[in-house]
């Protein structure tokens, strides 16, 4: 029987036969939902005090509860739902029916229907933000900015590299819910679906370890010939953040590639690293250290005083063999900012060493111009007279 159900009234099944996951997919899924609505019925049996269990479709009811945490759906949102009467044992049968029998879509019909979408006036940002990868970029922010919950936002992903025991965060990946601005709390749903507490103030100052880091989701399309970049370290597999790789098919659930050492890996769409990537068409000096290519455009700005130095711009010129195309703000104003400054790092102890000799130099002129004080002669005390006329 078809019936519509509130959402509130949906509780997870213990006979689910689906217990793991993938984020990702869980996102793109979220993502689907929220720009389509459900497209396929749950199916729910009826559980005590007039809730329903959902014996397949775990992944679309939590993405709804996700909506729903976001305020783009209602508690109660109306949810069709297919309600079985059968046995225990029917209902683990049906789950693992729904589960199994999937065929995953033909690239060449992916790519077909794409293409419709693009024809029928869709852009490509749009596809992609429905249909893409969904991968982690980090947020620019510091330890230090990471102690106060002006840094998070909801949506936001914390990856927590180690246990951190003070704040009793096991290792993972924790996305951001909401952030109380009063008790300065940062509320986390981890992977499980669990509520857990971040409280900002209590990260340790000045921690040499990078234990906590902040990212932001962003939606990527990927095709066979991109090239990419790792965002991170995968060292069993020799892929190494900043590396470049270049894609050779996606096809379905899997994407093939090459490493720049030439190691060629598939990767499944739940691999976490197909997480951590970006493309790589267009890289920072750091980044392009040791690459080479054969024609390239490059940008320099004259008001950005770290980065316009004779460092950067070696950097730049030698990584290209044939053609560069440089475009700047000010052909004079660039020319004075690199001929000043040589890029050269200064280390805490040589500022050390600077400031200790400025400071003797201050103290010996001072005492100098003391002792020549004392060796001048004291000057007369000036005192001003009226003058007057005595009559005798």
């Amino acid at each position: 029987m078809i019936k519509s159900i509130p959402l509130n009234k949906l509780v997870q099944s213990p006979r689910n036969v689906r217990r793991h996951s993938d984020p990702a997919a869980d996102t793109e899924l979220k993502a689907s939902i929220a720009a389509h609505g459900l497209l396929q019925n749950l199916i729910v049996r009826p559980a005590a005090k007039g809730k329903f269990e959902v014996e397949a479709g775990e992944r679309r009811r939590r993405a709804m509860l996700a909506l729903a945490d976001g305020k783009l759906l209602a508690r109660d949102h109306e949810v069709t739902c297919l309600v079985l009467e059968d046995s225990a044992e029917a209902a683990v049968e049906t789950s693992l029916a729904e589960n199994f029998h999937r065929l995953a879509m033909n690239p060449a019909d992916e790519a077909q229907a794409f293409a419709a979408l693009v024809a029928g006036g869709a852009t490509v940002e749009e596809v992609a933000r429905r249909f893409g990868l969904t991968v982690l970029s980090r947020v620019n922010a510091t330890r230090e900015e990471l102690r106060y919950v002006s840094a998070y936002r909801p949506g936001m992903v914390l990856d927590v590299r180690s246990p951190d025991k003070h704040q009793r965060l096991p290792r993972g990946e924790y996305r951001v819910e909401s952030v109380d601005e009063k008790t300065r709390e940062v509320f986390l749903r981890d992977g499980k679906g669990k509520i857990r507490t971040l409280r900002p103030s209590r990260i340790r100052p000045g921690a040499k370890d990078d234990r906590l880091a902040l990212f932001e989701e962003k939606r990527l399309s990927i095709h066979a010939g991109d090239r990419i970049r790792w965002t991170e370290n995968d060292h069993r597999r020799g892929l190494f953040n900043a590396d470049q790789a270049r894609i050779e098919t996606v096809e379905g659930s899997r994407v093939t590639l090459v490493t720049s050492t030439g190691l060629r890996h598939e990767l499944e769409r739940s691999d976490p690293m197909l997480r951590r990537l970006d493309l790589a068409y267009a890289l920072n000096a750091h980044m392009a250290q040791g690459l080479t290519s054969d024609r390239g455009i490059a940008v320099m700005d004259s008001r950005e005083r770290n980065l316009a130095n004779q460092q950067t711009f070696l950097v730049t010129v030698t990584r290209l063999r044939d053609h560069l195309t440089l475009v700047v703000d000010s052909t004079d104003k660039l020319g004075k900012a690199v001929a000043q400054n040589t890029g050269e790092k200064t280390s805490a102890l040589e500022v050390t060493e600077r400031l200790r000799e400025a400071a003797a130099k201050g103290l010996a002129a001072g005492a100098a111009t003391q002792e020549d004080q004392r060796k001048q002669p004291p000057e007369l005390t000036k005192e001003r007279t009226k003058p007057f006329e005595m009559g005798i």
